[in-house]
């Protein structure tokens, strides 16, 4: 063997690692990057993520808007702790993912720090929520490892294999970047989550909203024999140091920090392959393989050892059950599917026609500008809704509808973006709705839609035109893909080529859209053949809660639609106050009036008219005011 066949192969170069994985390690809809600032050594500015290789320091976000995230980081920094406790706490956090079926990306900074990045499983989701005590649990065992980019849902993020870092040089991928590449399309084991949990005896604490309300997590048995459906149970044994506790009750060092920790690991691994209450009851009794976790208990809780066992027992399967929903198609609450897929029925026809001219009439208004796919999914919201609960007036369709509403039909777009684009559109030269009547109280606007210019604007053809709700699922993966994925599934194109030129859109924005749709599993590409793939959209939907989601939004809109409804009541109540004041007011001045008209001409005529005896006073009035006047005669009284 040869020296240079032993010698390790040299790392990748920096700009092809970046090119490879900045935009698979970034989060669904989020397309923008962070930017280091040498001056504050803070990332402040954003930048939109670019094959090209960035020349400062450069993170991707690690949760989508909806504070999920489909990438586990653990970041290990130098600065604290010093290289060999980097080291060692990464190793032993290396071997507890690999335990757990964690498919891993790792790198290294030129000051030492590492970066251990795990994708999820394909349609496996984790909110920020679950993250939090997972980190806490990893942060207590492993003290060189920095929690805080994992702790903020709107801005946290981690630097990318590739980029430069903050002293010079580039964080450098271990391994061949091939690897790396497989790693993100395979990516990690499904139990990796629960695995990790179970290893670190803690549980995840969702917020209240999310936890189940009346429905019974999905499980089997009742009562002390309630257990796991088969087809979620892990079936590897135990991990060594669990059944060391369990059989003796001795904690192992670096593993767990109490013993409350050591016995819910026991717990939840049990629960994880299928044991109940009654049967770890039965294991963990003197004598029995599992004494020392009883002994555990009982040294700890004395007589409410039972009870405690129990508690952490449901506890456990509350928690577990929930993965018994994924494999289960018939227990998905989640229908998101198209309403139709081609030609609408003569009952929508019109809407259709009207819908096919409007989204040509954007994509030549909006060519070139993100605004674009905005403005479609509301174009075709307004067209379901005119479909559903519009009329025709004169061969026109007219639709009362909300924006709140429409926000929701154009899937999950906020409100306030939705009112924006209605005042924009509405306003331009040959748009294709024309605001017929604004709001008025509980009244929505009405808008008409039209067909202006016909001549200039070839309509979409009726095969490419779906008039349904827009899929919830493009608020997460990005609206900019929604064209071309519909293309593929829906028509039937299988070229790039082809397909570019249905979306009028240039092949550099085609192929990234590809790109995007291929790391979410919803197309394949072999050759230059695109095809479905073997996600739906439904079970990315069901990865990213967007059922939790779309109902929060609905029960947020009805309280915002109940206070609109009770300030418009409490503004007539004024009104009816207010008319009835300067009513009474009138009244009052009015009969004010007449009282001080009375008294005025009562002391007027009290004393009668003056006397009218005297003329010769007059006349010298005369004769003063005239000056120089004399009286030639005079009249004997």
């Amino acid at each position: 063997m040869t020296a240079a066949t032993c010698a390790p192969a040299a790392p990748d170069a920096p700009a092809a690692v970046w090119k490879a994985l900045a935009r698979r390690l970034s989060q669904p809809g989020r397309d923008r990057m962070k930017v280091f600032d040498p001056d504050t050594k803070e990332y402040r500015k954003t930048r939109r993520i670019s094959d090209k290789l960035p020349t400062l320091m450069s993170a991707v976000y690690l949760y989508t808007r909806s504070r999920r995230t489909t990438l586990l980081a653990l970041d290990f920094d130098t600065k604290p702790h010093g290289t060999a406790q980097v080291d060692a706490d990464f190793s032993q956090a290396l071997a507890w993912l690999s335990a757990c079926g964690a498919r891993v990306i790792t790198d290294r900074s030129t000051n030492g720090g590492r970066h251990i990045l795990v994708p999820l499983a394909i349609g496996t989701t984790a909110s920020f929520a679950e993250i939090q005590p997972l980190m806490r649990q990893l942060k207590a065992r492993l003290p060189s490892l920095d929690p805080k980019p994992t702790q903020n849902p709107s801005d946290g993020c981690i630097s990318v294999p590739g980029t430069p870092c903050a002293g010079g040089g580039y964080r450098t991928l271990d391994g061949p970047l091939v690897e790396a590449v497989n790693a993100l399309t395979e990516r990690s084991d499904p139990g990796l989550l629960p695995g990790l949990y179970a290893a670190l005896g803690a549980l995840p604490t969702e917020p209240a909203h999310h936890r189940p309300s009346s429905a019974e997590p999905a499980s089997i048995g009742i009562g002390d024999d309630r257990r796991l459906p088969e087809h979620v149970r892990f079936i590897k044994p135990l991990p060594p140091d669990v059944a060391k506790f369990a059989a003796t009750g001795h904690l192992v060092p670096g593993t767990w920090e109490t013993p409350s920790e050591a016995r819910m690991s026991v717990v939840l691994n049990a629960v994880l392959r299928g044991y109940s209450l009654a049967d770890i009851r039965t294991h963990a009794a003197p004598g029995r393989p599992w004494s020392g976790l009883g002994e555990s208990y009982r040294t700890k809780h004395d007589i409410r050892a039972d009870s405690q066992l129990a508690r952490d027992v449901n506890k456990a399967l509350n928690y577990t059950s929930k993965l018994a929903e994924k494999p289960n198609p018939a227990a998905h609450r989640y229908k998101y599917s198209h309403l139709s897929q081609g030609k609408g029925s003569s009952r929508t026809e019109p809407h259709a026609r009207w819908l096919a001219y409007a989204l040509a009439w954007a994509d030549r208004e909006f060519q070139g500008s993100r605004l674009r796919w905005t403005v479609r999914d509301v174009l075709q919201a307004l067209a379901v809704k005119a479909a559903l609960a519009g009329e025709m007036k004169a061969g026109t369709p007219v639709v009362g509808v909300g924006g709140r509403s429409l926000s929701l039909s154009a899937g999950l777009l906020t409100a306030t973006a939705t009112f924006e684009v209605l005042r924009r559109i509405r306003d331009m030269v040959g748009a294709p709705i024309v605001l017929v009547r604004s709001a008025i109280g509980r009244d929505a606007d009405f808008y008409a839609l039209t067909t202006a210019n016909q001549v200039q604007i070839v309509p979409t053809p009726l095969d490419r035109v779906i008039v349904a709700d827009v899929h919830p699922v493009w608020s997460v993966l990005g609206r900019q893909h929604r064209a071309v994925y519909e293309l593929i599934a829906y028509t039937g194109l299988t070229r790039p080529g082809d397909i570019y030129a249905a979306a009028k859109i240039s092949p550099r924005t085609g192929q990234l859209s590809i790109a995007a749709l291929a790391m979410a599993g919803l197309i394949t590409r072999t050759g230059q053949v695109v095809t479905v793939g073997a996600t739906t959209l439904d079970e990315i939907a069901d990865a990213h809660r967007l059922d939790k989601v779309q109902a929060d939004r609905i029960a947020r809109y009805g309280r915002e639609r109940a206070a609109w409804h009770a300030w418009l009541v409490i503004r007539e109540e004024l009104k009816g106050i207010a008319l009835d004041q300067v009513a009474q007011t009138l009244a009052n001045s009015q009969a004010d009036a007449v009282v001080l008209e009375r008294e005025y001409l009562d002391a007027v005529m009290a004393d009668g008219p003056p006397a009218s005896d005297d003329d010769h006073v007059a006349i010298e009035l005369i004769a003063e005011v005239m000056g120089g006047a004399r009286i030639l005669a005079t009249m004997s009284r």
